[in-house]
């Protein structure tokens, strides 16, 4: 690969990884980048009208590796079956890659009640 190519594809270890039928864990995942067509696809009255369906179908557009499994293994029954935890580490790691670990948040002192912006890098929930 290139010095100047851009890097679009990024693997991970899922907290607790997928279970398959067969009873095998599959851990290391890999994911592109969300492109363009997939930003249209989720657009689908069916799948922007309910948030986990969305979910569902984006992590199986996305996610091109999962342990063994590759491709069109990886559909909407795989990224359905796998636990809240793993789904949700993917689509931080997803925001992550998209724009950076870090996260503007607002806050508000619960002492004074001010308000201001605080940075969250959102890497320190699931470790280095």
């Amino acid at each position: 690969m290139a010095d100047d190519a851009v890097k679009t594809e990024y693997t991970f270890e899922l907290p607790k990884g997928y279970v398959d039928g067969k009873g095998q864990v599959h851990r290391e995942v890999t994911l592109r980048e969300i492109t363009g067509a997939d930003q249209e696809a989720m657009l689908n009255p069916q799948l922007r009208n309910n948030p986990a369906k969305m979910l569902t179908a984006l992590l199986a557009r996305v996610i091109t590796r999962l342990g063994a499994l590759e491709g069109r293994q990886i559909d909407t029954g795989v990224t359905a079956g796998m636990f809240k935890s793993d789904r949700d580490f993917l689509i931080l790691k997803l925001k992550e890659i998209d724009s950076g670990p870090e996260m503007d948040i607002d806050v508000e002192c619960p002492d004074c009640g001010r308000k201001f912006k605080a940075m969250l890098d959102i890497s320190d929930f699931f470790g280095k």
